[in-house]
């Protein structure tokens, strides 16, 4: 079992507020009820985050979904997502966490040199450092003594720019992720594309089309969240329960 599991870790897996802060979907927990942290920014504000939500509960896990719109890791003067998270790990105890971040990250990552405000530009030396960086300080937050970290991958977009920034995130993500105690990266990229492996709103699931991207080419229908939420709950409920 254990190499198993040690398998299961370094391998990609398939799948695959307006405002302030939006934390649902708590119930009374019982001393033995595992816990599952949902943390990102619009997807996890909108059907994605509530669709995931739900479908832990149902497993029997308690929840706690926190969530904010055009937030990420490049802007923490905007949202200090590492800080948050490391509260919420604190006051919650997770067994778990699921996350989704990167689509807001693509852009200059606000930093501090010397105390004053400053910039690593996108295309500057620095930049995937610094933001490995912050996927690091996100991981350790939430999983302190290597709780499970299900860190959910950007999908590709329709604009083909866009879609290179996304590939250069998730690889980020990823090499952060097979470096941790417990953590899973979850592959969005070919769950979402169409047979040959390109951008499409629609595809074929079950015998059935599914428009799964949403007109702006960037975020997901219902009918989307749907067929990542119905792939990612699994994998959380097996991981847990082992």
């Amino acid at each position: 079992m254990g190499t198993q599991t040690n398998q299961l870790r370094r391998r990609t897996l398939l799948l695959g507020t307006i405002g302030a802060v939006l934390a649902a979907g708590t119930r009374e927990a019982r001393a033995d009820q595992a816990r599952v942290l949902l943390l990102g920014g619009s997807s996890m504000v909108g059907s994605l985050g509530r669709l995931l939500e739900e479908g832990c509960q149902r497993s029997g896990f308690e929840t706690l979904r926190d969530a904010k719109i055009s937030s990420g890791l490049a802007r923490p003067d905007f949202f200090d997502w590492p800080a948050r998270a490391g509260e919420l790990y604190r006051s919650f105890k997770p067994t778990a966490t699921v996350c989704m971040f990167g689509g807001n990250d693509g852009q200059g990552l606000a930093v501090k040199v010397d105390g004053e405000a400053g910039w690593i530009r996108w295309h500057e030396p620095g930049w995937p450092d610094e933001y490995a960086k912050r996927v690091h300080a996100l991981i350790t937050a939430v999983s302190p003594a290597g709780e499970p970290v299900f860190w959910l991958g950007m999908p590709m977009m329709a604009n083909p720019a866009r879609t290179t920034k996304m590939q250069r995130i998730n690889e980020l993500a990823r090499e952060q992720l097979q470096q941790s105690r417990a953590g899973y990266f979850v592959d969005t990229w070919h769950l979402l594309a169409d047979r040959g492996g390109a951008y499409t709103r629609r595809v074929k699931h079950n015998g059935r089309w599914l428009t799964v991207r949403a007109k702006d080419g960037v975020h997901l229908t219902r009918e989307g969240a749907q067929l990542v939420a119905e792939y990612v709950v699994p994998i959380v409920r097996s991981t847990i329960s082992r």
